[in-house]
């Protein structure tokens, strides 16, 4: 009897034990300046978007000056984190158990953070943020250059130019992210997604997915790029030549607007949501050559990822989108969405009169090119 209790004192003390190192076994000591915030919000990343789990005052008296904050919290696996000054004030952590993140923030430029220790997620995820930003830079610096030669006579022929250098920049870019993405999985290379076309690079998401999955089986996201890819390599590749599949999806009035509707004009199929910063940053840009080219014949046929119907139809009429506009509201489980092996947005597809597909993936300087080369101005 004696040998039965203590036994069972053991076991009891083994799982007191196990329950005392998952109580508070991450913390957050941080430093921020140039606060005008009178509260820092630890927000943890769900389904629904980041969610406040806690939050540390802050003193407004102080202005300018160093503030000291701090967080404990319990993680059972690697996942995404927010520290959230307000607004667009945030800078995004990834957390592992047994972490012990030390950080410093600048209030002014919190998603570039002055210094990291403590968490290698995190660390590697802005050492990704730092490798683009040579890339970012020679992209804008392009884009600045099409604006000044636009409405010029030389509009077209420096145009053309600068969408060669654009797009090499840009294919140098996704080089240097799936070099970075397969050396080294990590969560932070979630964020960059949009970036490689899942439906344009299977080669390289046969490695990544699996290779995600194994390291991290518990995170959600992962979980979802992985079900992507799975369905992904099911599918029959769309390539240029084809026939691009039937969509009949509802509009916002709830009339089903076909996409074999527009038949006889070049057609964007853009697939995009309102929750997608990458796609309402684009959005202008379509705006642009649909403004350009929609008396020559070319329509824009937007699909939406989103799920909420409100937010969906303040994006369309935020952005100016007069153009046909159609959505399941079922995410990333829309029907046209895995028709075309959509794994992140903007996704665009554009297709002749005939409903054959001649591009896809173009935006910005590419889209442009192909605008010009189809309709000669």
């Amino acid at each position: 009897m004696i040998r039965k209790i203590s036994f069972i004192f053991f076991l009891l003390a083994a799982s007191w034990s196990l329950q005392a190192q998952l109580v508070n076994n991450v913390s957050i000591n941080g430093s921020v300046v140039n606060s005008t915030s009178a509260e820092i919000h630890l927000l943890e990343l769900a389904r629904e978007g980041f969610q406040p789990i806690d939050t540390f005052k802050l003193d407004l008296n102080k202005g300018a000056a160093k503030q000291i904050f701090n967080f404990n919290l319990d993680v059972d696996h690697p996942d995404f984190y927010n520290l959230s000054l307000g607004a667009n004030q945030y800078s995004i952590i990834i957390l592992s158990p047994n972490d012990h993140l030390k950080i410093s923030i600048d209030a002014k430029d919190p998603q570039n953070p002055m210094s990291i220790s403590g968490s290698t997620e995190t660390e590697t995820y802005y050492n990704m943020v730092k490798g683009m930003q040579p890339y970012e830079k020679q992209k804008t610096a392009l884009e600045d250059e099409y604006r000044k030669v636009q409405g010029t006579p030389v509009q077209d022929s420096v145009g053309q130019v600068l969408a060669a250098k654009y797009q090499k920049v840009e294919d140098e870019r996704v080089a240097y992210l799936k070099k970075e993405m397969l050396n080294n999985p990590s969560l932070g290379g979630l964020v960059f997604m949009d970036v490689i076309k899942m439906g344009d690079n299977m080669d390289f998401y046969a490695k990544y997915a699996p290779a995600m999955m194994k390291k991290y089986p518990k995170n959600e996201f992962v979980k979802s790029i992985y079900t992507q890819y799975t369905s992904e390599k099911s599918k029959v590749r769309l390539t240029v030549g084809v026939q691009a599949p039937e969509i009949d999806l509802p509009s916002p009035d709830g009339t089903n607007i076909k996409l074999s509707s527009l038949r006889g004009n070049v057609v964007l199929i853009d697939f995009w949501a309102s929750w997608c910063s990458p796609c309402r940053r684009a959005n202008p840009h379509v705006v642009s050559a649909y403004n350009k080219y929609h008396a020559k014949g070319f329509e824009v046929y937007g699909v939406s990822l989103d799920k909420d119907r409100a937010s969906w139809v303040k994006a369309i009429a935020d952005d100016g989108l007069v153009w046909s506009q159609v959505s399941d509201l079922k995410y990333w489980q829309s029907e046209a969405g895995r028709a075309y092996g959509v794994g992140s947005i903007p996704h665009t597809v554009l297709i002749d009169g005939e409903g054959k597909i001649i591009a896809i993936g173009l935006r910005g300087a590419s889209l442009d090119a192909k605008l010009k080369e189809i309709y000669g101005f």
